[in-house]
């Protein structure tokens, strides 16, 4: 069984046509099907490798230093912002990319062309 690569004598021709609209619509809203599908599966999925350890691993004594105390409070406040889990928010973020793409397309369907 042998394979034929095409070589100078029969190569393909291309045409100089643009590629189907059709095609061009629909890539963006392929697109964002991907991103949502995507970030969907990180938030089901919650993979260990995106844990984070919760900041106060030096405990939560009292500090003799004005300055540590002052630090170990700024931890504390912060800690409410810091996520969990780095995946869920990468997921919240590709699927709000997504919405906002296929949004987007969306409206820009609805919007028609120019003149029309």
């Amino acid at each position: 069984m042998s394979i034929k690569l095409p070589g100078r004598t029969n190569l393909p021709t291309l045409s100089n046509k643009a590629l189907p609209a059709s095609r061009d619509r629909l890539m963006p809203v392929a697109y964002a099907g991907g991103l949502l599908a995507v970030g969907a599966a990180l938030l089901i999925a919650k993979p260990r490798f995106g844990h984070v350890p919760p900041p106060n691993r030096m405990g939560d004594g009292p500090r003799r230093s004005r300055l540590r105390r002052a630090a170990q409070r700024g931890r504390d406040g912060v800690q409410a912002f810091a996520p969990t889990n780095v995946t869920d928010s990468l997921g919240r973020s590709l699927i709000l990319g997504g919405v906002a793409l296929l949004l987007a397309r969306v409206l820009d369907e609805v919007a028609g062309r120019d003149g029309q």
